[in-house]
């Protein structure tokens, strides 16, 4: 297996924002099947030269890329300490990404604004949710040492506390997007759309 380089940091965003583990089985959830094609699957063989299986849900209209590659699946599990079952549930951050390079940093959250960030469709801003106060925070704290202005939120929902982290204005997210590169085609084309004017 390769050492961790931003490839592989970029995966782990992917895995914690889309990952699922279960049954010695890897398997990544996204409605955009060029987001799989263009980005997904190219970055796995890149980094660990593994092939993915594409899989299209019609009933919830999704595309699946999985692989039971069991030795990827070990590396994922014991070295990179990724949950099994539903990744994102009771996420916590491993010890050893707060040693990542700031490159590397931004290169996981750049993997998981792909799978979990959302940009809006009518005004230039970038919102990201999610229940693991641990993330939110490794998250936030990037985001301000790139020097950029972040709104913080947090709010109970169901059974669960949510946290959300939302970049607005062009300028911002003009900055944002110099270090922390959507590679998501859907995400991207509006991003270009704000920034562009």
């Amino acid at each position: 297996m390769p050492r961790i380089n931003e490839d592989v940091c970029r995966i782990l965003g992917i895995m914690h924002g889309d990952g699922n583990m279960s049954y010695s089985r890897i398997l990544i959830t996204d409605k955009c099947r060029k987001y799989h094609e263009l980005v997904i699957h190219p970055l796995f063989l890149r980094a660990f030269n593994v092939k993915l299986n594409l899989f299209h849900d019609k009933n919830r209209n999704s595309f699946y890329s999985h692989t039971k590659k069991k030795k990827l699946y070990d590396y994922f599990v014991n070295k990179l300490l990724i949950p099994k079952g539903s990744v994102r549930k009771g996420l916590k951050i491993p010890i050893y990404m707060h040693r990542f390079s700031k490159k590397q940093k931004c290169a996981y959250v750049s993997g998981l604004f792909d799978s979990e960030g959302y940009v809006s469709k009518r005004q230039a801003q970038i919102d990201f949710t999610t229940t693991s106060k641990d993330l939110h925070e490794f998250v936030a704290s990037l985001i301000i040492s790139l020097g950029i202005d972040i709104s913080q939120f947090s709010r109970k929902r169901r059974d669960n506390r949510e946290y959300e982290i939302r970049i607005y204005g062009k300028k911002r997210l003009s900055l944002l997007t110099s270090s922390i590169k959507l590679l998501h085609p859907d995400k991207t084309e509006r991003l270009n759309r704000f920034l562009s004017h």
